[in-house]
């Protein structure tokens, strides 16, 4: 059997990077190839998602999981830039350039690109694509296109991705269901459910505003607020921060990390609304085909709503909680969203875009 490998930010409890492993071992397995994963807790990815799985920080490791591929896919969210960290640049850029001087063929797919601050970094991330051996820089959005061809990688190698995401597939609804009902206790047919999905950033303290906003929902809507933790632990401790925060802590739910990711797609489909500072979280949201309020902290929040035709509603700078209360007003009194013509397509670009990859094997 042929093996893709793929490198990226695995093994770290991050619900929309995981996304990435599942559904890329369901749709691999479908076509009879296999999938290698490096990741931090390889004992854990391979008990998740049964695949193969490398110690991602172990260079033997590494070697043996490159040699072991057909071709080495660096994929899922956004890898070669130096604003979450200076090490990640080295990081992912490293198993590239390891993967080429093995001789294996290399795609970059799934993901965005940048910022990258430094000339140096630019250099490198623009040597390094731009060789032969990089047979695809496929990018889930415009700005990172534009952010590549800035950077002059080769306009031949790129083209545009969309998310491996937008072809999860959902469990049975029975299944989403008793996940609603096991964890939003006391819940009542026809309550309305609103998602949040909330992180920390750049140490800006936002939990009175969110605390301040779950209550306003609850109170205008008597509304339960399901709180959906993209990154644990980190995601949980604040969403727990501003439950406690909240008058109505009795009516808002931290959603437990128990649950594969095509799992909390599956819930999160059930909102009446998911509002969402994590990108995955919008993505899961408008997949199922839920109103989706987006507030952006980074430049692929705005690329990712404006590809389904929205724009975000504040910036995790200013959250404007009266502005927010706004939109939700606006989409549960007119309901009229749907995103289901732009996810076919996303999907079709996704696939489109797996048979390339697959052309390389």
């Amino acid at each position: 059997m042929k093996n893709v490998l793929i490198s990226g930010y695995y093994g770290f409890n991050n619900t929309g990077d995981e996304a990435m492993i599942e559904t890329m071992s369901m749709l691999l397995a479908r076509r009879d190839y296999g999938l290698i994963v490096l990741s931090s807790n390889p004992e854990r990815t391979k008990e998740l998602y049964n695949v193969q799985a490398y110690d991602r920080y172990k260079f033997k490791e590494i070697i043996k999981a490159i040699k072991k591929s057909d071709v080495v896919v660096s994929g899922g969210g956004t890898l070669f830039q130096d604003i979450t960290s200076k090490k990640s640049i080295w990081y992912y850029l490293g198993i590239v350039k390891l993967a080429q001087f093995l001789g294996k063929k290399v795609c970059i797919a799934y993901q965005g690109i940048g910022p990258l601050s430094t000339k140096l970094y630019r250099r490198m991330t623009r040597k390094t694509l731009n060789k032969k051996s990089v047979k695809l820089v496929a990018l889930r959005d415009e700005h990172a296109i534009n952010f590549a061809k800035e950077l002059g990688i080769k306009e031949e190698k790129i083209c545009f991705s969309s998310d491996m995401i937008f072809m999860m597939e959902p469990p049975p609804k029975e299944r989403c269901l008793k996940i609603l009902y096991d964890n939003v206790h006391g819940f009542k047919e026809g309550q309305k459910l609103i998602g949040l999905s909330v992180r920390e950033w750049k140490d800006k303290d936002r939990t009175d505003l969110f605390a301040e906003l779950a209550d306003k929902l609850v109170e205008k809507y008597n509304a339960r607020i399901v709180f959906f933790p993209f990154h644990k632990p980190k995601d949980a401790e604040i969403s727990k921060i501003i439950m406690h925060k909240m008058k109505h802590e009795d009516s808002a739910i931290l959603m437990p990390n128990r649950y594969l990711p095509s799992e909390i797609l599956g819930t999160m489909g059930l909102m009446d609304i998911n509002i969402g500072v994590r990108l995955h979280a919008l993505v899961f949201s408008a997949v199922m085909n839920v109103p989706t309020i987006g507030i952006s902290y980074d430049p692929k929040i705005d690329g990712f709503l404006e590809m389904i035709n929205m724009t975000p509603v504040c910036t995790y700078d200013e959250i404007a909680v009266d502005k927010i209360l706004d939109y939700v007003e606006n989409l549960m009194e007119n309901n009229n969203v749907d995103y289901s013509e732009k996810i076919e397509y996303f999907k079709r670009i996704g696939t489109e875009t797996l048979d390339k990859i697959i052309k390389e094997l």
